[in-house]
């Protein structure tokens, strides 16, 4: 690999307003376009192959697989683990610095370990290792460095290799999981155990909540981080207990973790992880995101094509992702959809002008007469049922197994109930199968599962 290729300029991204550290700066690293189109060839030869090489705890970057996973499987383990059924704790690791405390060595071995050839394991190390820095700061360029570990953000192959070194840590956590880390938290008797989830660099542990298994994860720890490099913010992680853990459990997995924060209701990826009677307290950011964003004086100055194209790339777009877990209530919806008309309108709060058709009739197709915007409630239910379509399409996730095993071991999703004691987001998910069902059709193959009275097996017009 030339240096000329090679040379990457360093960028400093603060992450907070007004950094006064350096460790409050994200470091991006811009890649030549010759050194991304090789690394993008590389890249796209690793991508098939993820699925094979991963483990399904992990769901970061690997093809077929979605965030939303990881996020409904984390809400049922701390569903479970609200009901207090088993002393056991989730424990949320924060990686410091994940990309950039990588040890070369250990991701040679990893890759040799995964059974990659020597030539594969050369070209990529060839990319990692001959890398050169200038640090660009206020317009000027800082003296040429060159690194001795980690990988960098911006390079198209990066997350790719990151996940080969996070599968060490996995096989790590499997493999003393067995012994005194338990085996995990099984919420159905019918459930495959779960032991720990991964999006990247993001860790949710689970773990019997006893001083020997807090020993042995802080041992599993510090063995991973001798051998790749990776380091555990004890500040910024958190431990969440079941209901039956007493004070003194409590004392010997902080003791044993090192870890004092202790998280009653915490976020995971983003998205809340326990839920109250009343959900909308929880989804008021949304709400509040969208006030301050039609609120400026900018969008005050644009035209009605410039509010349209703002309402459906930016507003209508940001309560996509809670959607598609959670069910809004129609309350807070409403509420969503009357800052949008008032801003349609060239309303706001302090100032409401007439609004001259009803958003209902807004929410319909242009080619119907309406403006496409979108019907939050239908929205939301489709999102819904797009989870569900996946766990029919995906029987064999990791998502789908804990689901199936918790609520419909004997039948299908079609046919499953809704139990006295299930989570939100099944909640959620059997109120998006309303909208699946109207478009489900039953193939006819040898017709030995068919049901021709109830099943929907005649095409409808």
């Amino acid at each position: 690999m030339p240096e000329m290729v090679n040379s990457t300029v360093l960028v400093l991204i603060p992450k907070v307003k007004n950094p006064q550290h350096l460790s409050q700066y994200r470091p991006i690293s811009l890649c030549s376009v010759l050194y991304k189109l090789a690394s993008k060839v590389l890249a796209l030869r690793l991508r098939p192959l993820l699925q094979g090489l991963i483990s399904k705890e992990q769901s970061a970057f690997v093809p077929g697989r979605l965030i939303t996973d990881n996020v409904l499987l984390a809400y049922e383990c701390i569903h479970f683990l609200k009901r207090g059924k088993s002393g056991a704790c989730a424990v949320k690791l924060d990686m410091a610095k994940a990309y950039d405390r990588v040890e070369w060595s250990y991701l040679r071995a990893i890759m040799s370990k995964l059974g990659f050839a020597d030539a594969w394991i050369n070209r990529v190390m060839s990319c990692v290792e001959t890398v050169s820095f200038p640090v660009r700061v206020n317009g000027n360029y800082s003296q040429i460095f060159k690194p001795s570990k980690g990988i960098r953000q911006g390079d198209p192959i990066s997350p790719y290799l990151f996940l080969l070194c996070a599968e060490g840590f996995s096989c790590m956590l499997k493999k003393y999981g067995a012994g005194h880390l338990s085996r995990g938290v099984r919420v159905g008797i019918h459930c495959p155990w779960i032991s720990h989830l991964l999006f990247a660099d993001d860790c949710m542990v689970f773990t019997q909540a006893t001083a020997e298994g807090a020993n042995r994860l802080q041992e599993v720890l510090e063995r991973y981080r001798i051998g790749s490099g990776q380091m555990v913010n004890k500040q910024k992680s958190a431990i969440f207990f079941s209901g039956n853990s007493d004070d003194n459990m409590k004392a010997a997995i902080h003791q044993g973790t090192e870890i004092t924060v202790e998280a009653l209701v915490e976020k995971y990826l983003g998205l809340p992880t326990a839920l109250g009677r009343s959900t909308d307290e929880n989804f008021q950011h949304i709400l509040a995101t969208i006030k301050r964003l039609v609120a400026g004086w900018a969008p005050k100055l644009l035209s009605s094509a410039g509010r349209e194209v703002l309402i459906k790339s930016i507003c209508q777009a940001i309560p996509t992702y809670s959607m598609s877990c959670f069910k809004l209530s129609k309350k807070l919806c409403k509420k969503i959809i009357a800052v949008l008309a008032r801003f349609w309108w060239g309303g706001d709060e302090k100032k409401r002008k007439m609004h001259w058709v009803k958003w209902k009739d807004l929410a319909i197709p242009k080619v119907c007469g309406g403006m496409g915007f979108k019907d939050l409630v239908l929205f939301n239910k489709a999102m819904l049922a797009k989870q569900g379509w996946r766990l029919i399409c995906n029987p064999g996730s990791l998502c789908a197994r804990v689901l199936r095993g918790k609520y419909y071991h004997e039948g299908n999703l079609l046919t499953a109930g809704n139990k006295r004691n299930a989570s939100h987001t099944w909640r959620a998910i059997l109120y998006g199968r309303e909208a699946l069902k109207l478009g489900l059709i039953k193939r006819i193959g040898d017709g030995a599962s068919t049901r021709i009275w109830d099943d929907p097996w005649i095409p409808s017009n």
